[in-house]
């Protein structure tokens, strides 16, 4: 059984065919990166608060999603693009007036995180970007703008 919608959320069809529920806030970024042809395979609005929610939801443990990771996660969007889609976004952004300075200077307060986790075989097919939720009308109208 699949955990539970936590944030409210709208049914889109991806540019393959398939329906699938995107958060409210994530709705306008993930039409303009499918509009770039940048492929998704999840996103979360509010990590923090979609783990908390899950976490009260459930009959049995999440396995992750601790007190203190909810904490850190708290406020914090979530994109999961196969990495080559990743560094592409990463690249379309880094030009950004808006956005250049959150992906170059990691560690400052509004900055960006990439994680591309280790597995036996080498790296994993999806990088997972994380960054403050406030942006995404920002993040949205940047990549409104890229190709027009």
């Amino acid at each position: 059984m699949a955990d539970p919608l936590i944030h409210p959320h709208e049914t889109l069809t991806t540019p393959a065919g398939d329906d699938v529920e995107i958060d409210l806030d994530m709705v306008p970024v993930v039409r303009e990166l499918w509009r770039l042809r940048i492929k998704t395979t999840a996103c979360c609005q509010d990590v923090g608060e979609a783990t908390a929610g899950v976490r009260e939801a459930r009959e049995t443990p999440l396995g992750y999603g601790g007190d203190a990771f909810i904490a850190y996660h708290r406020g914090w969007a979530l994109l999961k693009l196969p990495v080559f889609d990743a560094l592409r976004l990463v690249e379309l952004l880094d030009s950004s007036s808006t956005f250049g300075d959150r992906i170059r200077h990691p560690w400052r307060p509004g900055s960006w995180r990439m994680n591309v986790p280790l597995v036996r075989d080498g790296i994993a097919p999806d990088a997972l970007l994380h960054f403050p939720r406030e942006q995404l009308p920002d993040l949205a109208a940047t990549l409104r703008s890229v190709g027009t």
